[in-house]
């Protein structure tokens, strides 16, 4: 893997249809991302388990993003509305964990929205880029 300056890397969790969309768009436009952030995709973030994200940062992850479709736009109907539940148990985890909010973060996306998501991403990893070493990452 790569590192942020001795750092872990950053990891996104993408909703299958528009913010994967997206992603693979700015990907194939040649569009860069200046900090490693390695995707991960699945049919819905719906289905995230909060034990995923924290296997994530446990295994290194300085950041987790999590990337979803907006509420009226998700073919699994509810799934928006269930990942925004599951984003409120993970930062009280983190928080009793002893890592920043800022760590983790939840947005929703419609498939026209690649500048927006890359903007995004990127001032997402410039903020954690800035804070300190994870404290549960391996010394």
């Amino acid at each position: 893997m790569h590192s942020l300056d001795s750092k872990g890397p950053l990891l996104a969790f993408f909703c299958n249809w528009a913010p994967y969309r997206c992603y693979m768009d700015l990907c194939k436009s040649g569009h860069t991302f200046t900090y490693p952030i390695y995707p991960v995709k699945l049919m819905c973030t719906g289905r995230i388990d909060p034990a995923m994200v924290l296997l994530a940062f446990e295994r290194g992850a300085e950041g987790v993003l999590v990337m979803g479709c907006k509420d009226n736009e998700c073919r699994y109907g509810p799934g928006p509305g269930q990942a925004k539940k599951i984003a409120g148990s993970v930062h009280g985890l983190i928080h009793i964990l002893g890592l920043e909010p800022e760590r983790f973060l939840t947005l929703q996306y419609s498939i026209d929205e690649q500048d927006r998501l890359f903007e995004e991403m990127e001032s997402f990893a410039e903020k954690i880029h800035k804070l300190e070493k994870s404290p549960l990452s391996a010394e």
